[in-house]
């Protein structure tokens, strides 16, 4: 069995993890590439296209699909057990928009300029150089000039140490074939390093391995099989990425979560330095991802010839509506309007001192079930005697730290 077939018979025995992906929601997509002034024009939603790379069963694009009605979505997998069990799927839901496709990516056939969207993520870091280079020649031919590509992948230098564990896994259980058996031997050796680390104490370098440990110790079975066990991890460094992609037609845009890439988020004295050290745009952000040890990044890429423009500005925020990912700590009420405190769902915990950011924060926790326009904005902030362009530029700031998330008015599924 040659290594094609083996890593498919891997896929059909043991399914990936397959689930809803919140950081690829199609309105959010929409909402970033429309503060970068690109994505499809007007308010008829009904041509929109999307494409999922190696969608499993599709599990994401069939909620997508049902969460917008008007916009048609495919997702393409080599596993014809997910591809089967998506169709069962989509035939028992009814859904009308929503297709899965059964082919390898290095045979799969699409039409020019057909993709609003393609999304891969969970494949990148896990495929050879020859799929790699297959699915950014399918963005750049299956993009529209103005669609914007979103591609997960491991990073360094965060993803050396874990890089380095899953090496000792693989070297453990190299000559085990039965799945079963690879996760447990691998489990007893996590376990065994666990303990070492955890006799550590407080050593720094001690505590930081156990985490990776635990991660690891937390993933599904299916999920550590094909990603810590699988035969192909292939993490780069983000200029890497960058420039793989430009040999193929791609440039890079932007982070899913802009806050990724703010300075300001980043220790104090910090964002002059990393200018004067790295002017250009791109250098910058690989200097940041030594500084926080980043270990994966969600980007966004598009084609060569579209113009990218990445000043935010006031005037692409017509046309969308805004959620956050913060959440008030405590019970101060906006009477106050002093420092307020906020976390996010990892634990990070934020101070927002600016009492029209605040005051937008607040509002846009008020109903996430149907967020505010700018106009409802404006009008919440009105309230508590904030102009309408103060309320924008505290918006477009909240926007670049990535605490408000831009996300494109769309009619949905509710």
């Amino acid at each position: 069995m040659g290594s094609d077939e083996l890593l498919k018979a891997r896929y059909d025995e043991t399914p990936y993890r397959d689930r809803v992906l919140h950081d690829l929601d199609l309105s959010r997509l929409l909402g970033l590439a429309q503060m970068f002034r690109l994505g499809p024009s007007g308010q008829d939603h009904d041509e929109i296209r999307v494409l999922d790379l190696a969608c499993a069963s599709g599990q994401h694009v069939r909620q997508q699909a049902a969460r917008y009605p008007g916009v048609r979505f495919t997702g393409v997998d080599f596993s014809k057990n997910e591809i089967d069990a998506g169709r069962k799927a989509i035939e028992e839901s009814g859904a009308a928009n929503v297709e899965l496709v059964l082919s390898d990516l290095r045979k799969l056939e699409i039409n020019p300029g057909e993709y609003d969207v393609i999304l891969c993520h969970g494949v990148f870091s896990w495929v050879d150089d020859e799929v790699k280079e297959r699915i950014f020649e399918l963005c750049r031919f299956g993009l529209k000039r103005s669609g914007v590509a979103a591609i997960a992948y491991l990073t360094y230098p965060g993803w050396k140490q874990r890089e380095a564990i899953r090496e000792l896994l693989a070297f453990r259980v190299k000559e085990v074939d039965d799945p079963d058996q690879r996760v447990r031997e691998s489990a007893l050796l996590l376990k065994l390093l666990h303990a070492g680390y955890s006799a550590a104490g407080e050593d720094c370098h001690a505590k930081y391995l156990k985490s990776v440990v635990e991660d690891m110790q937390g993933s599904a079975v299916n999920a550590f099989l094909h990603d810590e066990l699988g035969s192909v991890h292939d993490p780069c460094y983000f200029v890497q990425f960058v420039e793989w992609a430009r040999e193929w037609g791609m440039q890079y845009l932007a982070e899913v979560d802009l806050g990724t890439m703010a300075l300001d988020g980043l220790p104090p004295n910090t964002a002059g330095l990393l200018q004067e050290l790295a002017p250009d745009f791109l250098e910058t952000q690989q200097l940041i991802d030594f500084m926080v040890n980043r270990s994966g990044r969600l980007s966004l890429i598009v084609r060569d010839d579209a113009a990218i423009d990445r000043a935010l500005s006031a005037n692409t925020l017509d046309g969308l509506e805004f959620t956050t990912n913060l959440l008030p700590v405590g019970d101060q009420s906006l009477a106050e309007m002093g420092e307020r405190n906020f976390t996010q769902l990892d634990g990070k915990t934020f101070s927002v001192e600016d009492p029209c950011r605040v005051a937008l924060l607040e509002r846009m926790q008020a109903d996430d079930s149907d967020p505010p326009t700018l106009d409802e904005l404006k009008a919440a902030t009105g309230e508590q005697g904030h102009k309408g362009r103060d309320t924008e530029q505290a918006l477009l700031h909240l926007i670049a730290r990535g605490f408000a998330i831009p996300r494109r008015t769309m009619a949905r599924e509710r």
